[in-house]
């Protein structure tokens, strides 16, 4: 892979930090009134340290962080990707082994101190925004997704320093912001899959107050932690009844030390990250927070976090495929020109670049959303409010329900159209992307996980589109949402226009469907066009804080070449719901 800063050799991505990130605003929002600094000066606590105590040092520091993140992950994480990826981990009585070169990137990555980025300062991370950490992982995801997906779930400690009681948090939450241990979501069974109520792993409460864990769980990312770093597992097991639903259902906190790895599965892609098999037997635990509230709360929270590192995940792999790409098209001479001059070849970068930057649009479009409620809500929670209380909180029942319904649309749109990106790069790469030479061939093995972990997209199709449908009523939120980022279009094309008058039309399509079986097989299509009339909108109004004259023109055109596919793309699923639907 190319080998260089990856966030000082991407000029669009620079683009975003510079202009169209609002800072004022996310920062507002995640540091408040810089609290954290003001405990460093009271207390001097280390955790504290690096608290920011301005918006423009805040701005600074992300800026330090991103540009050590892009040099760890173009100088040394890519170079190793393909070999970890060809390397393969075995799997011997019981023991995940890892090959040496994996073992010894994570080390080195221990040592930048950018690991715990969304783990709060008071549980010893960075404390960073979600805005911040779609960035980090676009710059991971790009140098390799194994290992991204492992530093992401590592993060998911930010739950226990959200939920968890002070001994949870120094026990799980700070060892997992040094990098000590990792983490892992255990919500996944044989036979339950995705119906995460039908659960049968049961967890028995013993008189000292801690759980017994019995049960088993498949397809768990990084379940085996890595090499001599142990994995906490957040575990969803039955507290309830069998049978009881979601309120019979509560999360538990317990070490890979305390189970038994019963395999590893062998797949297409991700070959870095060991994808295991977990049983309890008597496994001891802890519960985080109340029984009952695991699925309503706790795996809320984790799924929302990982549906928005899936979505910055889509542009990430994407981007190395167009850098990959263009490199590539531009060595490789046919008829006496480089191959980057025809204009089939030219179409697909262009694609694959605009492509790009619309997911990133719609991924930091739904960290700001994220941003905008998640640290005033976590603020409460900490000084003591009850649930009620912050329900009625103004800022969280604006933004929280938004937040709910733009993490799957950001999460399905950004997997297909990056996993899209990935087929392009092997077709502009032709026959020698179809071999293990290159590296877009482990790029679209890679790239086609994120439609299916976390949730398959036609979950989250089924999650959203309930919500597009209610929420785009005369008074419903997305469409006020909608409405009011349309506003800041200065002179809308047609075709923006044009896919607003669909949206209309599609969502009122959609209502009329009476038959459940009907509207569950043509609702994608309003999950299309609700992403595309979203990345057109955002699109179009990224353009009014361009100025300089070259950038405008390039995103201009790239801007205008989207919409039109997004019109032609958005009128196909129209189509079909109209016609399917009668």
């Amino acid at each position: 892979m190319i080998a260089n800063n990856y966030f000082q050799d991407d000029e669009d991505l620079k683009i975003f930090f510079d202009l169209l990130i609002d800072w004022p605003e996310i920062i507002k929002q995640s540091e408040g009134d810089f609290a954290d600094h003001a405990a460093f000066l009271t207390s001097r606590n280390p955790r504290f340290e690096m608290a920011p105590a301005s918006v423009e040092e805040a701005v600074d520091l992300y800026r330090s962080c991103l540009d050590s993140m892009g040099e760890f992950c173009g100088r040394d994480l890519s170079q190793f990707s393909q070999t970890m990826d060809r390397l393969p981990l075995k799997y011997e009585n019981g023991q995940v082994i890892f090959p040496e070169e994996t073992l010894a990137v994570y080390e080195r990555f221990r040592e930048t101190g950018l690991m715990a980025y969304s783990i709060s300062r008071s549980a010893g991370g960075l404390g960073l925004p979600a805005t911040v950490g779609a960035f980090f992982v676009m710059l991971l995801a790009r140098g390799d997704v194994s290992f991204c997906m492992t530093i992401t779930l590592l993060n998911l400690a930010q739950i226990v320093a959200r939920y968890g009681t002070e001994a949870q948090i120094e026990e799980f939450a700070v060892s997992a912001a040094s990098g000590s241990t990792l983490f892992a979501m255990a919500l996944t069974e044989p036979d339950a899959g995705s119906d995460l109520n039908s659960v049968r792993t049961t967890a028995t409460k013993m008189p000292d107050g801690t759980y017994k864990l019995n049960g088993s769980k498949r397809f768990i990312s990084q379940g085996c932690g890595l090499g001599p770093h142990p994995c906490t597992l957040l575990t969803l097991a039955r507290t309830g009844k069998p049978g009881g639903g979601a309120r019979g259902l509560s999360v538990f906190l317990t070490t890979s030390k305390n189970v038994t790895i019963a395999g590893i599965e062998h797949k297409m892609g991700i070959h870095a990250s060991p994808t295991c098999e977990v049983v309890y037997e008597d496994t001891p635990a802890q519960i985080l927070g109340e029984e009952g509230l695991g699925l309503t709360r706790y795996t809320s929270g984790m799924t929302n976090f990982k549906r928005l590192a899936s979505a910055a995940g889509g542009p990430g792999g994407g981007a190395g495929g167009f850098f990959e790409c263009q490199k590539y098209a531009n060595e490789r001479f046919q008829f006496g020109k480089a191959i980057a001059g025809f204009p089939a070849v030219a179409e697909m970068l262009h694609k694959i670049q605009r492509e790009v930057n619309a997911m990133r649009l719609i991924a930091f479009e739904t960290a700001r959303v994220v941003d905008n409620y998640q640290h005033h809500q976590i603020r409460l929670e900490k000084a003591g409010l009850e649930d009620r209380e912050i329900r009625r909180d103004e800022r969280v029942k604006v933004w929280g329900p938004l937040a709910s319904v733009l993490t799957p649309i950001a999460k399905y749109y950004c997997s297909e159209e990056g996993h899209k990106c990935g087929n392009l790069a092997v077709q502009i790469h032709g026959g020698a992307g179809y071999t293990e030479d290159y590296d877009v061939s482990r790029m679209f093995r890679d790239s086609r996980i994120n439609t299916i972990y976390e949730g398959t997209s036609q979950i989250h199709v089924r999650i959203a589109t309930g919500a597009i449908a209610a929420g785009f009523a005369s008074d419903g939120n997305l469409r006020q949402y909608l409405t009011s980022l349309h506003a800041d279009v200065l002179s809308p094309s047609r075709f923006l226009l044009e896919q607003w008058a669909m949206m209309e039309n599609a969502v009122r399509q959609y209502r009329q469907i009476t038959e459940e079986d009907l509207r569950e097989r043509v609702a994608e299509n309003l999950m299309i066009i609700t992403g595309r009339l979203l990345g057109s909108i955002l699109y179009e109004r990224a353009l009014v804080k361009l100025k300089d004259a070259s950038v405008f023109a390039r995103w201009s055109a790239d801007c205008s070449a989207y919409v039109i596919d997004s019109a032609a793309i958005s009128t196909a699923c129209l189509y079909r719901l109209e016609n399917m639907a009668h």
